[in-house]
């Protein structure tokens, strides 16, 4: 099965979860491709990481790296997520299958900031926004 009709059924079958919106958002103008909003959460586990030394330099639309962390001893769906060269933390282990299963497939994700809590009333202050690339189209 192609990416583009495998993307669009999981996409579809996610939505009827209530897991995505319905509908796809094209990003620029009219001939630019749609990507799929995967997911919003918070960066899990960033008390143990950079996240908090450098949370006075995160702004709302810092693009984040995700990598994956198959052999991680206490989440095999593991995901870790970067601002430059520094560990912020996972993706939530309850929100990660979706991601995961992409990501072992060879599918580009990207991340970003959207947002940032006091981190004196909120355990883990940075929200993310997930979502994932069309493929490249060939030629």
């Amino acid at each position: 099965m192609e990416r583009r009709r495998f993307l669009a059924r999981m996409g579809q079958t996610l939505a009827a979860f209530g897991a995505l919106p319905a509908t796809l958002r094209a990003e620029g103008r009219s001939h630019a491709r749609a990507r799929l909003h995967l997911q919003d959460c918070r960066i899990a586990g960033s008390q143990y990481y950079a996240a908090r030394t450098i949370l006075p330099r995160l702004r709302p639309g810092d693009p984040l790296r995700l990598r994956r962390q198959p052999h991680n001893p206490h989440d095999d769906r593991a995901i870790e997520v970067f601002w430059r060269e520094h560990k912020l933390g996972y993706l939530p282990r309850l929100d990660n299958a979706a991601a995961a299963s992409l990501l072992d497939r060879a599918h580009v994700l990207r991340a970003e900031i959207i947002g940032i809590d006091d981190p004196e009333e909120e355990w883990e202050p940075v929200r993310l926004r997930v979502w994932v690339e069309p493929e490249a189209r060939s030629s």
